[in-house]
């Protein structure tokens, strides 16, 4: 049996797709990991983790439909005829799951009541801005699939060509919605993070294994991606996931700032801690060593004050 060009391609797309969903999995591990050797979430900025999980759940949300449902697969074959199967794999929906769970186990974190950690500094803390991002995506959501359901009882055509219309908004538009939360998510999930860094002129605490993980998936979920685009003979199913490609682009390039920062910024630079007012007996400027081992609420000789989340 004569294996073909198209059969060969085939197969390298499927182990590119479990080869960067094995190591987007593993990236969720390192800062769990990190954090309960350290007994601590100091240097990581929970602003990430709220953004991370409502992000997640929209990609599963989003992977499950294209994957199951068959009012969404039809109505994504009738807006792109020239590519009508969706280049979501079950990988894809596997990783979303994964992600989801990891996200929300490494908040947990956070708690102190549930874990017994160290928290985070103010600047650690999740920001109110964060807050808002989830409510108004919740809500962007919620309206389009409110719309959409009013559209369906009314028999509205799918709108292949023209502008966004309200009228013709169907059940594949909320997909379009759950995809673009998630993709501004991963724009600015990232952001706190990095200002953290910063803040503290240091990347201690922040796992940089997780970023390079990431990388490296990112990257492989672009080559499937485009392998999967030429065997449909379209491009339209890059256009059609937009969320699988702005993932992977998003997610490289500022993978690449933490990697800048961790790196060549604050190499090998430990925390200096500049807030002494939020309960600390450290001075300013003081460095604070995160490698010594935690004696009740602090660490070695510092004390840190209990910041709930």
């Amino acid at each position: 049996m004569s294996v073909t060009l198209r059969d060969a391609a085939e197969g390298i797309s499927w182990v590119v797709g479990w080869t960067y969903f094995l190591l987007w999995t593993l990236s969720f591990y390192p800062q769990l990991l990190q954090n309960r050797a350290r007994r601590s979430t100091l240097g990581v900025a929970a602003s990430y983790f709220p953004l991370n999980i409502l992000g997640f759940l929209c990609y599963l949300i989003y992977t499950c439909v294209l994957l199951y449902s068959p009012v969404i697969r039809a109505e994504y074959a009738e807006r792109y005829p020239n590519a009508p199967n969706p280049t979501v794999r079950l990988n894809d929906l596997a990783f979303a799951l994964h992600a989801f769970i990891m996200a929300s186990v490494t908040y947990s974190q956070f708690f102190p009541a549930i874990w017994g950690y160290e928290a985070g500094r103010k600047t650690e803390r999740t920001k109110p801005f964060v807050w808002g991002v989830i409510v108004g995506i919740i809500t962007t959501v919620t309206l389009v699939a409110g719309i959409a359901a009013g559209n369906e009882a009314h028999h509205a055509p799918v709108d292949s060509e023209g502008f966004f219309r309200l009228d013709r908004v169907v059940y594949l538009d909320v997909t379009t919605a759950l995809s673009l939360s998630k993709l501004l998510v991963t724009l600015i999930k990232y952001l706190p993070q990095i200002y953290t860094n910063y803040k503290n002129k240091s990347t201690q605490g922040f796992s940089i294994h997780q970023i390079l993980l990431d990388f490296g998936g990112g990257l492989l979920s672009l080559v499937q991606l485009g392998i999967d685009a030429a065997l449909e003979g379209s491009w339209e199913g890059v256009t059609g996931n937009l969320v699988k490609t702005g993932l992977g682009l998003i997610s490289m390039v500022l993978n690449l700032v933490f990697i800048v920062q961790h790196y060549l910024v604050y190499p090998g630079k430990e925390q200096v801690r500049d807030e002494g007012s939020e309960g600390s007996e450290t001075e300013v400027g003081e460095e604070v060593d995160e490698r010594a081992p935690l004696v009740g609420g602090g660490r070695g000789r510092y004390s840190y004050g209990d910041v709930s989340e």
